[in-house]
């Protein structure tokens, strides 16, 4: 093994713990909010490890077109997986999904009642 591969399968593995503990963020934690954030941050992380990994796997065989589109579709996921997180939390919180007993302050009930209030 050189130090390629090793750098591969790091990536690789980093890119698993990642994925892994996303998912036990979607099982241990109490509220959609807390799911979304610890899914959104961790499999994102995970998923760029594991595309950039495949990547440089690309290019170490000589395959630079498809090493060039592995980065592009990691750059789409580092885009587009924040952005459907948020959508998915505000559509959950504008449809009175409940926040755990643990949350200590909902800062975004303010916003919510100017953004309702002049709606109307």
């Amino acid at each position: 093994m050189d130090a390629i591969d090793i750098l591969v399968l790091l990536c690789y593995l980093g890119g698993l713990f990642f994925n892994l503990a996303g998912v036990v963020g979607i099982i241990r934690l109490p509220d959609i909010y807390c799911r979304l954030h610890s899914s959104s941050k961790n499999t994102t992380l995970g998923a760029l490890l594991i595309a950039f990994g495949l990547a440089i796997r690309q290019f170490q065989a000589g395959e630079g077109p498809a090493g060039l589109k592995v980065l592009l579709i990691a750059v789409l996921v580092l885009v587009v997986t924040p952005i459907g997180s948020h959508a998915l939390a505000r559509a959950a919180y504008q449809n009175g999904a409940p926040l755990s007993e643990l949350t200590v302050c909902d800062q975004y009930i303010e916003s919510f009642r100017e953004q309702t209030s002049s709606d109307v």
